[in-house]
C-alpha cells in the first residue's frame, strides 16, 4: 500500500513539473511576443577592452508564440551615396557592410535559457539554414540581452550582447 501511494504521489509530481516546464516555455515566450529596439551592443574584446558594436540601430520582431523573428541593423554612420540611384561599386559595398538582415524560426530553450535561430532568410547567403545561439536574460517586462554563444564569435570579439528595450505605444 505504501509502495502505491509513494509512486502515485511521484507521478503527480512528475506530471506538475512538465506542466510548470511546458508553462515556463509558454512564459518565456510571452516575453520575448512584440517589436524591441536595440538600445547597445557592448563587445569585450581579446585585451579586455569594451567598444560598442557598429550596427547600432536595429529593431527585432517576435511573433506571438515566439516561434518566428525578423531581424534589421544598420550602422548609421554610413557614408551616404552621391548619386542616389546609381552607388560606386564602395558605395555600395559600404551600404551592405553596415547593414544586417535576416528571418528565423526559432526553439525557446527557457530551462537553460537560450534560443536557437534558424535562418529562413539571410543577408548573407552562406548562413541560410544555419542555426546560431542567443543566451537570453530578461530584465523585468520591457529589458532584455540576447548573448551570443562564445562559439559564435570571431576573434578579436570574446562576448558580444545585444541589449533590447521592448518598442511600447
Amino acid at each position: 500500500m505504501k509502495t502505491k501511494v509513494m509512486w502515485s504521489i511521484l507521478l503527480v509530481f512528475g506530471q506538475l513539473s512538465d506542466t510548470s516546464r511546458a508553462q515556463s516555455q509558454d512564459d518565456i515566450a510571452k516575453q520575448f511576443a512584440g517589436m524591441w529596439r536595440l538600445v547597445s551592443n557592448p563587445q569585450r574584446l581579446v585585451d579586455g577592452s569594451t567598444r560598442e558594436g557598429s550596427n547600432s540601430v536595429g529593431y527585432a520582431f517576435f511573433d506571438t508564440s515566439a516561434g518566428h523573428m525578423c531581424f534589421l541593423s544598420m550602422n548609421p554612420d554610413r557614408p551616404r551615396w552621391k548619386a542616389e540611384s546609381a552607388p560606386t561599386p564602395d558605395e555600395g559595398l559600404s551600404a551592405i557592410r553596415g547593414f544586417g538582415a535576416y528571418c528565423a524560426t526559432i526553439e525557446i530553450h527557457a530551462k537553460e535559457g537560450f534560443m536557437v535561430r534558424h535562418y529562413e532568410i539571410n543577408q548573407t547567403p552562406n548562413a541560410v539554414g544555419k542555426a546560431t545561439t542567443r543566451w537570453y536574460t530578461f530584465q523585468g517586462p520591457n529589458r532584455m540581452s540576447l548573448r551570443v554563444d562564445p562559439s559564435e564569435l570571431n576573434r578579436p570579439v570574446v562576448e558580444n550582447t545585444f541589449v533590447w528595450e521592448r518598442v511600447v505605444k
